[in-house]
């Protein structure tokens, strides 16, 4: 079961017996736990956390009992690390498990786990008689999906332009990002907020996007792959303004060439994306976009900007290095036939 699935199942109130629930999201989480809370008449009676571990009998009591004035009792227990190292540290787990099969119809349990989800008895059991419930990150059309529906819950109207430039300069689609729905949500909270019209424009997505430095991280390695130096520069020079950390633009920067460069080396394997990807380790969505800038660069230009990075890092060990200017002039080998 995926998140639409088992949102569209609480919708309807449908839902009993257990839930293991792995979620990569906290928003998500929480914003199921906020509609099990709500859908309920009264939740004062019928709703109970529980959190990390806690007392056999305790949530026994808690599954047996009645609800009042409600057809469902709810109950959520969560921070509870299921992984394989930790699972055993929970005893009220291994008691559970000896009569997970008579959870009564009228009481459903959701055990969200902090840690992937150890595969062992417990789960197998789980999957037997409940519910499994994998919630990951949203993929592209759902986040744009989940943006528009935000501005339009809000009574903003925002165009598919705006929303894919809001998408485009997060990099929550990116394999290895770190960026959280929270995060999104915040961004787009605040463009609501300083939206003074009905329809969304231009400047209201981006004076709140070029506040974000992840942001202008990404604004900067868009422009140099576009090789638009007024604008990596600009890019830069606002970063810096932000007093953020110089060598950490150079560590992004670095990535970014050398991410490039492993999209040139798989052009002989294009017609086969999923081998691309495994070898440049990429989400597909970051591996789109980089194809897409790949183009403007030859595989010499790429080495020759990848080995002044290196002889900088080299360098960098000089007392007479300076910084500054050579990320200045790593931002002009960006310059079209630039030597």
């Amino acid at each position: 079961m995926n998140y639409l699935e088992f949102m569209n199942a609480l919708s309807k109130n449908d839902l009993t017996g257990v839930y293991l629930i792995e979620c990569k999201e906290d928003y998500l989480k929480d914003n199921i736990i906020y509609n099990l809370k709500d859908i309920l008449n009264l939740p004062d009676f019928n709703f109970t956390i529980f959190k990390g571990k806690i007392d056999y009998e305790n949530l026994k009591t808690s599954i047996e009992t009645f609800p009042v004035m409600d057809e469902k009792r709810y109950i959520v227990w969560e921070d509870i690390d299921l992984s394989k190292n930790r699972i055993k540290e929970y005893k009220a787990i291994e008691e559970f498990e000896k009569s997970i099969k008579d959870v009564p119809s009228y009481t459903a349990l959701f055990i969200f786990a902090d840690d992937k989800i150890f595969k062992g008895s417990f789960y197998k059991k789980v999957k037997e008689y409940h519910n499994i419930v994998e919630i990951g990150k949203l993929n592209n059309s759902e986040l744009r999906s989940f943006i528009g529906k935000r501005f339009v819950r809000n009574k903003k109207k925002i165009s598919k332009k705006l929303i894919d430039e809001i998408i485009d300069r997060f990099s929550y689609l990116s394999k290895d990002s770190s960026i959280s729905l929270y995060d999104v949500v915040n961004t787009i909270d605040k463009i609501i907020s300083n939206s003074s019209d009905t329809i969304v424009k231009e400047e209201d997505v981006r004076d709140q996007l070029d506040k974000i430095v992840n942001l202008n991280i990404f604004n900067l390695t868009d422009a140099l792959s576009e090789r638009d130096i007024t604008k990596a520069m600009k890019s830069y020079n606002l970063l810096i303004s932000q007093n953020e950390d110089i060598y950490m633009i150079y560590h992004m920067i670095l990535r970014h060439v050398r991410n490039l460069i492993s999209i040139k080396a798989t052009e002989i394997y294009r017609s086969n994306l999923n081998y691309c990807l495994k070898i440049t380790k990429l989400s597909k969505f970051e591996y789109n976009k980089l194809l897409s800038y790949e183009r403007n660069f030859t595989t010499k230009e790429l080495i020759d900007i990848h080995t002044y990075i290196y002889n900088m890092d080299r360098n960098m060990k000089s007392t007479n290095f300076d910084m500054e200017l050579n990320m200045q002039l790593l931002i002009l080998k960006f310059m079209r036939n630039s030597k």
